[in-house]
């Protein structure tokens, strides 16, 4: 009777843990003869993912179709590529157990022992550890993941220096008057250098204007101390070390543009209709002015040539102008420096659980 008894409650735990059993996988398979070692996730015959949650009871069963036949089966956890079971020579795996200790992700591999390719039956089922954890997915989805080596080498790099400037216009000369059989009218040209950041005219009318730039160069030889050479006040100001050049305000007899050569040729023949002037910098009236005008706001001309153009509308009285055309290029210089670059990259793979 006491037997009897055991016997029972022995069906009944084997039942309940049946109950409890969730099919994971029921496949028909061929076994290869050999695999190569797995190293990505792509579907190959004899590799097979699952996922499983912790305190799952994992179940294996491998029925090969004929009885003569034998098969190795080897479990691997994925991530950390370590075996977790291994058998060979089986010619059946009957109800192999193997616990979940953690969220996993596992990797089937099944090979013929006899060197001849198996049809057989796969079948994975999953007794999970509690009721909550019953409707866990044991599907995986992938996700890339790149692991980059990093190596740090030196390399000459090329970096921004300093500013330098560049003379491109420093002339005086005469504009007549209208009444005068000498232009009224004069262009002068001048073309920025490839490496331009920015560059500064500076227009005066007179020598009392050009006296006052004058006075100004003490100022610029403080301002340029640091530096190999001395300054003009336009390339110092040009360099951020004065904050302003000399500019009178009163009424001039002085109109100036800037201009490509067409509208110069124009202008200085004496086409009014038919002339246009850039919109950036202009001045009409003037006894002197000046202007930073940056790179980007330089218009672009078809021979790389602009043109500084100039009206004396005086009747009766020619005028001396001086211009002055400082241009700053950006000097650069090779240095050596560390770099970091990536030696090697390795895509892997990471599992993602269904949820």
């Amino acid at each position: 009777m006491k037997y009897k008894v055991l016997l029972l409650m022995l069906l009944v735990q084997l039942s309940a843990v049946a109950q409890k059993s969730i099919q994971v996988a029921d496949l028909r398979i061929t076994v290869p003869t050999a695999i190569e070692k797995p190293k990505s996730i792509k579907p190959q015959e004899g590799v097979y993912y699952f996922g499983f949650q912790q305190g799952d009871i994992i179940i294996v069963n491998v029925e090969p179709e004929k009885s003569d036949q034998a098969l190795n089966l080897e479990v691997q956890e994925y991530t950390s590529g370590s075996t977790m079971f291994s058998i060979k020579n089986q010619k059946r795996i009957k109800n192999l157990r193997l616990p979940a200790p953690r969220k996993i992700a596992y990797r089937f591999i099944l090979t013929a022992a006899n060197g001849k390719a198996i049809p057989a039956q796969l079948k994975i089922n999953r007794t999970p550890a509690d009721e909550e954890s019953r409707h866990f997915n044991t599907n995986i989805t992938w996700k890339t993941k790149s692991d980059t080596t990093w190596t740090t080498v030196s390399e000459k790099v090329t970096v921004k220096g300093d500013l330098v400037p560049v003379t491109l216009v420093d002339k005086t000369f005469r504009v007549a008057s209208k009444a005068n059989l000498n232009p009224s009218r004069v262009a002068v040209p001048f073309k920025l250098p490839a490496n331009t950041a920015h560059w500064v005219y500076w227009v005066g009318v007179g020598q009392e204007s050009v006296e006052q730039l004058k006075n100004m160069t003490s100022m610029a030889s403080k301002g340029a101390a640091t530096l190999a050479a001395p300054l003009s006040p336009v390339a110092a100001f040009g360099l951020g070390l004065i904050p302003s050049l000399p500019q009178v305000s009163a009424s001039g007899s002085i109109d100036y543009y800037f201009m490509n050569k067409a509208s110069a040729d124009k202008f200085v023949a004496d086409a009014d209709s038919d002339w246009k002037s850039y919109a950036f910098a202009q001045g009409a009236g003037i006894i002197s002015d000046y202007k930073l005008v940056q790179l980007s706001e330089t218009p672009k001309t078809a021979d790389g040539t602009l043109y500084t153009v100039f009206r004396n509308s005086n009747t009766v009285t020619g005028l001396d102008i001086t211009l002055k055309v400082v241009a700053f290029e950006q000097e650069k210089k090779q240095v050596t420096k560390q770099v970091r670059k990536p030696q090697k990259v390795e895509q892997t793979f990471v599992p993602v659980f269904g949820e």
